[in-house]
């Protein structure tokens, strides 16, 4: 199962701070249109991105953070990447199932060992929240590199590089689990020339691809950062013309900002009838 755990841009949809009218008419509405920041679960296991929300937005969906094995990360961003939960893990070799009394331990239970694939900022960050130690936090950091196939106990992974923050590495993921694959695009601008010509070796389950900018058309989407609704639109016939898409994908739209696009019940029927699918936190794709 893919599991969306946030579907919103880093602002939240409604925007904390923002009274708009699209804003209004999302916490008047409600449900489908109230949108927490980007992450999703593949699996009971893996998360891709962790950011500010993450623990309440784990347990709305059922994700057990304690069972979480694997970390895919696309970048450093706020919004993407909160390490400052990883302190919680700390379970020193000393520590007892049961506390004494006595203990410095934010938790009784030893977590089985997380293994987190990023780029070299989310080393560092690791290193500023934890030290270079992280042997009481039963985690490591492994840095990935483009077009580089990994593997882990529940799937694989190759990241590619996103068209997003030229200060750092950005990735976007191809994920084979359970036999299928998907495409995980957030955050980036229009694809790199290269990362077309890799992609075009694969046929997709699922695409799930950023739409921050909505439906303005005026946004330029080949400068690195996001995308809009009409560049989703066009890259959804773009790998339908070359055979890149399985006739039951899903075609699914995250990191969706609240100016650019009406809440979830007004844009959902727009981007169904382009044949895309409007993701909101919650939502879930069968992969078996």
């Amino acid at each position: 199962m893919f599991t969306f755990l946030g579907t919103s841009a880093g602002e939240q949809f409604p925007g904390v701070w923002c009274n708009c009218h699209n804003c209004q008419r999302a916490r008047q509405w409600g449900g489908r249109n109230i949108r927490r920041n980007s992450c999703a679960a593949v699996g009971e296991r893996t998360l891709i991105d962790f950011g500010p929300a993450i623990p309440i937005q784990a347990e709305a969906a059922g994700i057990s953070l304690p069972q979480v094995e694997t970390l895919l990360v696309t970048h450093a961003h706020e919004d993407h990447w909160h390490p400052w939960y990883l302190m919680w893990r700390r379970f020193p070799a000393e520590q007892t199932a049961t506390p004494q009394g006595h203990e410095f331990g934010p938790l009784f239970t030893k977590p089985p060992h997380l293994t987190i694939y990023g780029n070299e900022a989310v080393l560092q960050s690791v290193e500023r929240v934890l030290g270079d130690d992280f042997s009481d936090y039963h985690l490591s950091v492994e840095m990935v590199f483009p077009w580089k196939r990994y593997e882990t106990k529940d799937l694989a992974f190759i990241p590619i590089p996103a068209n997003h923050d030229p200060k750092q590495s950005c990735f976007n993921y191809i994920i084979e689990y359970e036999g299928r694959s998907i495409l995980y695009a957030s955050d980036t601008g229009w694809f790199l020339p290269e990362t077309q010509e890799f992609l075009k070796q694969f046929c997709f389950d699922l695409v799930v691809m950023e739409g921050t900018f909505g439906f303005n058309d005026s946004y330029d989407v080949s400068a690195p950062g996001h995308l809009n609704f009409h560049a989703n639109r066009r890259a959804h016939r773009w790998m339908q013309e070359n055979s890149m898409l399985q006739d039951d994908c899903v075609f699914a739209i995250t990191h969706t900002g609240p100016h650019h696009a009406q809440p979830y019940d007004v844009a959902a029927p727009i981007l169904d009838s382009w044949g895309l699918t409007l993701a909101y936190d919650g939502m879930q794709v069968d992969m078996s």
